[in-house]
């Protein structure tokens, strides 16, 4: 099958939707398919011009990429992505566009419906009212682009794919037209099949065998750290060596205010920030955890418990972190409401049963390997994908048989 992608960027400080790609577009073409993955030279080497190698770590061989250059930051405005799309778009058998709000995903869907393809749109939880509901210039805003450009999109997709079934239930206040299909993401269990030994993190930090609760992952306010740090300080009055590990890329400005949070209640020398980890970095920062933390306050999927699991770290999530069902099911780790004081319940309860720790890490092992592995979901993609091919084909086919042409 030939497949398509679409997302505004793959810089890594975007978070989760460029890491996501990386590991399906991967396994797509391992699986035999002809990737082609569209994107802007947003925060990447094309503008930065950092070595090729960097590419390497967000695609296979297998994987095409065409990278576009931006002329208007904003929105990411590129004439070049757009002459491509409409010469190009045609060819594929499917589009799966990744996003909202941007030029990119909304000119890749209207093309789309322009040529009457088939094409499916991902929000990444763009679609949840907590989102925007934040600020009421930002409401104001996605509302008004909400209405002009990508309703009208999501009305006309083929599918919405969306990760888990509470994303699909938040996002039903719009009251979308089109069908939707439910598809997790997943991890390459070749990363994670034979883990590295525990400690060089922790001998980075001077940390030893003290408790170390990891949060991993862009520092954003929907991320819940606002209920992390204080949490975090009163754990310490019962284990009064835990030290927290914030890994993730600071955005904006929302860093420096978390630092301040830091500050504020004496807390330097326990918190450590040790920004954007990749790769190796990243298993090596699970493995070392004894616990890790997402209390965020909307999450729709939720890759880095998946990850955090996939090490065999037992995980402290907030019940809007969509992937919480499948913790409790298997007692891969505790599941508390978005509050400071649950959070440091849970946190003081699992530090204070070690061996209650070792089997968690085991169950939630277990489920990532059952249920989120590429192979699996990409099978399952590939099913949702014919779908998509058949009832779009079904629906041309009447304006198809009168011009005398048959569906291809």
């Amino acid at each position: 099958m030939r497949i398509l992608h679409v997302i505004s960027t793959l810089a890594p400080a975007s978070g989760g939707p460029t890491h996501v790609l990386r590991g399906l577009a991967s396994a797509q073409a391992d699986a035999g398919h002809e990737v082609t993955l569209c994107t802007t030279d947003r925060d990447n080497p094309v503008r930065h011009k950092l070595p090729t190698s960097y590419f390497e770590t967000f695609c296979s061989d297998q994987v095409i990429l065409k990278v576009f250059r931006v002329i208007y930051g904003p929105l990411l405005l590129s004439p070049g992505m757009a002459q491509w799309l409409r010469k190009n778009l045609s060819k594929f058998d499917v589009t799966h566009i990744h996003g909202l709000y941007r030029f990119p995903p909304t000119y890749a869907a209207y093309e789309a419906r322009k040529q009457a393809v088939p094409f499916v749109i991902r929000p990444h939880g763009s679609l949840d009212p907590y989102v925007y509901a934040k600020s009421s210039a930002s409401l104001r805003l996605k509302r008004a682009y909400e209405r002009w450009f990508d309703i009208p999109n999501l009305n006309a997709a083929s599918a919405i794919h969306y990760t888990a079934e509470d994303e699909r239930q938040r996002a039903s206040f719009l009251a979308l037209r089109a069908s939707s299909f439910m598809v997790p993401n997943a991890v390459d269990w070749r990363h994670y099949e034979r883990l590295p030994s525990r400690g060089r993190l922790r001998a980075r930090l001077g940390l030893g065998q003290t408790p170390m609760i990891l949060f991993l992952g862009r520092l954003h306010f929907k991320k819940g750290l606002d209920l992390l740090v204080p949490a975090f300080d009163a754990l310490r009055r019962t284990v009064p060596e835990a030290h927290l590990v914030i890994a993730g890329p600071e955005n904006d400005a929302y860093g420096l205010t978390v630092r301040a949070w830091v500050r504020e209640r004496g807390l330097g020398n326990v918190v450590h920030f040790v920004g954007s980890l990749d790769g190796p970095d990243v298993v090596q920062a699970y493995v070392d955890a004894d616990v890790f933390a997402l209390p965020s306050y909307t999450e729709n999927f939720g890759m880095a418990v998946v990850e955090a699991m996939a090490c065999g770290v037992p995980v402290v999530i907030s019940d809007q972190v969509n992937i919480h069902s499948h913790v409790t099911e298997v007692g891969a780790g505790c599941v508390t409401r978005c509050d400071s004081q649950e959070l440091t319940q849970a946190l003081n309860a699992m530090l204070q049963y070690r061996d209650g720790l070792r089997e968690m890490g085991r169950a939630g092992r277990r489920l990532v390997q059952e249920r989120f592995t590429w192979p699996a979901i990409v099978e399952k993609l590939t099913k949702e994908y014919q779908r998509v091919l058949e009832s779009h084909c079904a629906s041309q086919q009447v304006m198809r048989e009168a011009r005398g042409i048959g569906c291809q």
